[in-house]
């Protein structure tokens, strides 16, 4: 009889495609959108991500550079071609101080003013509805009252 080779205990290694990692970063896709094209779970990614001179996190530096520079530079030609919202755009993300729209809104407000006069006409409509006699007094003024 042939002895039996025992099984390997552990887990299997991990084997991660870093361009498709870079790829998938490219595309701007969030981590467990990569995670699931992979098929790793958020935690196997992240501790491998966080490896010191991790080639994971150099993978996922790299596609997000590539998909910034694709956009950086579709937005470029839509520019030098004249595109009156890319050109918007640009100048409103770049120079915010000068280009962004800003809604100036001015308004002060005193609140002891504001408090005074509401207390005022809650006085002066409890004054109202109980200068009626009793038998006088009409349930739709109360509720009125009450609610003002």
């Amino acid at each position: 009889m042939t002895a039996k080779t025992p099984k390997k205990r552990g887990r299997k290694p991990l084997v991660i495609d870093y361009e498709q990692v870079e790829h998938l970063a490219s595309l701007n896709l969030g981590i467990m959108d990569i995670c699931r094209s992979i098929g790793v779970g958020w935690d196997t990614f992240n501790k491998h991500r966080n490896k010191k001179n991790s080639e994971l996190s150099d993978a996922l530096a790299r596609g997000k550079a590539k998909g910034l520079q694709r956009a950086t530079s579709k937005l470029a030609e839509k520019i030098n071609d004249g595109d009156f919202q890319a050109i918007q755009f640009y100048l409103k993300s770049a120079d915010r101080e000068r280009w962004a729209e800003k809604a100036e809104i001015s308004h002060t407000l005193n609140l002891s003013e504001i408090i005074s006069s509401a207390n005022a006409r809650i006085i002066e409509h409890k004054g109202d509805a109980l200068a009626h006699a009793p038998e006088e007094i009409d349930i739709k003024q109360l509720n009125k009252a009450k609610n003002s």
